[in-house]
């Protein structure tokens, strides 16, 4: 089962001193190089990029790149996906979470991997704690 790969996810798996970096990476690997059905947006895309670029965290740099090569092709933002994100109603998303869920939504895809606990109970999209080995193992194994 396809699932979106959330930019903390993405960010985090940089970090691999962590259990939560060494999950996120897990995941990610598991998409790259395992073929693992993950896919991520330009939204998402953009969010890691301005915290590669804004933060100066050591072990980002050219993150954002190799993802983009890694990840493609992206799904599209479009019109349409746009005007649904502004009908989503998801209180502790904030705007580009709800740009995040349209985009799932209009892909029919159900999982979206995310420490975020903002994207909890969004009807029709279901939110994978990264930390939560049996349900990335889930995941994974589709």
């Amino acid at each position: 089962m396809t699932f979106l790969l959330d930019a903390n996810v993405l960010i985090y798996s940089a970090e691999r001193r962590s259990d939560r970096g060494e999950q996120c990476a897990r995941i990610l690997e598991a998409v790259i190089r395992d073929g693992s059905p993950g896919r991520t947006s330009p939204a998402v895309l953009e969010e890691v990029w301005d915290v590669e670029r804004r933060r100066g965290l050591l072990g980002l740099e050219g993150l954002t790149e190799r993802l983009y090569r890694g990840l493609g092709p992206l799904l599209a933002i479009t019109d349409s996906v746009f005007a649904l994100a502004l009908t989503i109603d998801a209180p502790g998303a904030g705007t580009n979470d709800r740009i995040h869920i349209a985009t799932c939504l209009a892909n029919d895809i159900a999982l979206i991997a995310s420490a975020d606990r903002g994207l909890d109970g969004v009807e029709g999209v279901e939110r994978i704690d990264p930390c939560d080995r049996r349900a990335v193992g889930r995941m994974l194994a589709g």
